[in-house]
């Protein structure tokens, strides 16, 4: 990513919480301040003296963690981090479809994509992109190939030979077993940047011997050579989904994705800090008394985003007349966006799909299941997204009826603003947004803003005890901010920055006219209250 390491993401439509309950460390109630930096396994709080806008410095209590860095993403998918807000309105932003991924299929292929991944593989210096092929049986068949590119924008087709049989001998790049066989590695992602980054690639999936109720994860140099001879199982279960795993650098263990248990249709998550040993899954997020009966949670792709976690929840509406099946197989997929602040509590915000279903009739009408994220050279977030022409396990009723099905399946790409989960808008002419007090830990500010052609927004920086304005920092002495900005940076009259300020408890007031906020860029800790204990 090409941020600052000392900023810290305040997208303005989430909320704070603490990432970690230490109950056994408390600071004194004589301490006026409490300072929480998020992150998944905590980072310590820190105590301030009582008297407004000083840094004097008191006891400090940092909890237990693999990682103790103050500089996080605080994304506001709800309202903790806002002190007040007038006149606006949360939008929550969708990512604007871009294109099909392929054009060419082999002819004897339902298509390509499933539980794909896409991310930039430094140990090449090319992006890579893993789809798996789907023959016309589907499951148990499928294999995967590996592409790069020097554009994450644009993928090659496939390089087959259609006169080879079986079909996957005839295809290039095909991930293989030690004996050169084809198996179904369901995710394979880089290790680099975690503590393992010297073994490669690390591929999740279940036991490619149907028979072994188990599910996988091993190694590879290259990534796409795999010895089955040297797999932990981390589940003694079959996956039968997307079984991603991410690197919680916060709580230092990779967790996997999966399900509680083969077609228990929820979201659970196994931990391990070794790849050794593994702990049982624990599910994380089913549906609730919100949704629909016959709603079920199909699996969710998640990634981290400047210190939290942005998940891609795959939710399966199953069909109410398929009554003879016990496990429904019929039915419509679209994802809907999560978050969490750590990694293990997920949270849902907006309910409606963040990647809807295109028409009937076109690549990703039946299904559209977003599997990956990643964020481009050019500051936009782009979603690797597995469309369907037909719904669920619809392929074998089309296949009766005589229809071709070859590209059923395939990859979309779809682009979304950076920060654009959510902005705060005004509703008419003028709105407010104040935060709540933080305490900044770097002169850098900056915010993601759009106005319009004639209007601005402007920053002022409040007294974060006495909610008074600062002297220097007030509405009148801002610089008026407008047009389109990722990173714009506020500055006032007589300060460029918020040098003056670090360390000191302040509210930030930003007046817009006729503008939308995505977020806030501030390294900061954040004064929540004047107890200490830190709680989830």
């Amino acid at each position: 990513m090409q941020i600052d390491d000392q900023l810290i993401l305040i997208t303005l439509y989430t909320v704070l919480l603490p990432r970690f309950m230490d109950k056994n460390k408390i600071l004194g109630r004589r301490n006026f301040i409490k300072t929480v930096a998020l992150g998944a396994a905590g980072v310590g709080t820190a105590a301030l003296t009582g008297q407004s806008l000083r840094a004097d410095s008191a006891a400090v209590v940092t909890p237990p963690s693999p990682k103790q860095d103050p500089h996080q993403a605080i994304l506001f998918l709800d309202n903790w981090l806002i002190e007040k807000q007038v006149g606006l309105e949360r939008v929550w932003g969708k990512p604007r479809f871009v294109k099909e991924v392929f054009h060419d299929f082999h002819p004897r292929v339902l298509g390509y994509g499933g539980y794909a991944s896409m991310f930039w593989d430094e140990r090449v210096g090319k992006y890579v992109l893993y789809a798996a092929v789907y023959p016309p049986e589907a499951d148990p068949g499928t294999f995967v190939i590996r592409l790069e590119s020097d554009s994450p924008y644009e993928w090659a087709d496939p390089i087959y030979d259609a006169t080879v049989t079986p079909a996957w001998k005839g295809f290039q790049q095909v991930v293989v077993d030690e004996k050169g066989e084809r198996f179904w590695p369901i995710y394979i992602n880089t290790l680099a940047g975690t503590p393992q980054a010297s073994r490669g690639y690390l591929m999740s999936t279940y036991h490619p011997d149907r028979q072994i109720h188990q599910s996988i994860a091993g190694y590879s140099a290259d990534g796409r050579h795999f010895d089955m001879r040297t797999m932990r199982s981390w589940q003694s279960a079959r996956a039968d989904t997307w079984c991603g795993w991410i690197w919680n650098s916060r709580a230092g263990v990779y967790q996997i994705h999966t399900r509680p248990t083969h077609v228990d249709r929820r979201i659970a998550i196994i931990t391990s800090r070794d790849l050794e040993n593994f702990t049982p899954a624990t599910t994380v997020l089913q549906p609730d008394a919100i949704d629909g009966p016959g709603t079920e949670f199909y699996s969710m792709p998640a990634k981290a985003y400047e210190g939290m976690f942005i998940g891609l929840l795959h939710v399966f509406d199953t069909d109410a007349f398929e009554e003879a099946n016990r496990v429904k197989m019929a039915g419509r997929v679209q994802t809907q966006l999560t978050y969490s602040y750590n990694g293990f509590n997920w949270y849902r915000g907006e309910r409606t799909p963040f990647v809807p279903t295109r028409e009937y009739g076109q690549l990703g009408g039946g299904q559209v299941y977003a599997m990956d994220m990643l964020r481009t050279k050019e500051d936009k977030l782009l979603f690797l997204v597995e469309g369907t022409k037909g719904e669920h396990a619809s392929y074998p009723d089309m296949q009766k009826a005589g229809i071709d099905t070859r590209g059923a399946f395939g990859p979309l790409l779809y682009e979304l603003r950076l920060d654009g989960f959510c902005s705060m808008k005004t509703r008419s002419k003028d709105g407010l947004l104040r935060t709540k007090t933080i305490i900044p830990q770097s002169a850098a500010i900056s915010i993601n803003v759009r106005t319009s052609t004639h209007t601005a927004v402007r920053v002022q920086l409040l007294d974060g005890v006495t909610g008074l304005p600062l002297p220097g920092y007030t509405l009148a002495e801002a610089v008026p901010i407008s047009g389109d900005h990722l990173f714009a940076r506020p500055q006032w009259k007589g300060a460029s920055d918020l040098a003056k300020l670090v360390g000191k408890p302040i509210r930030i007031e930003i007046m817009m006219r006729e503008a939308e906020l995505f977020a806030i860029r501030v390294a900061c800790h954040i004064f929540v209250g004047t107890d200490s204990t830190v709680t989830l």
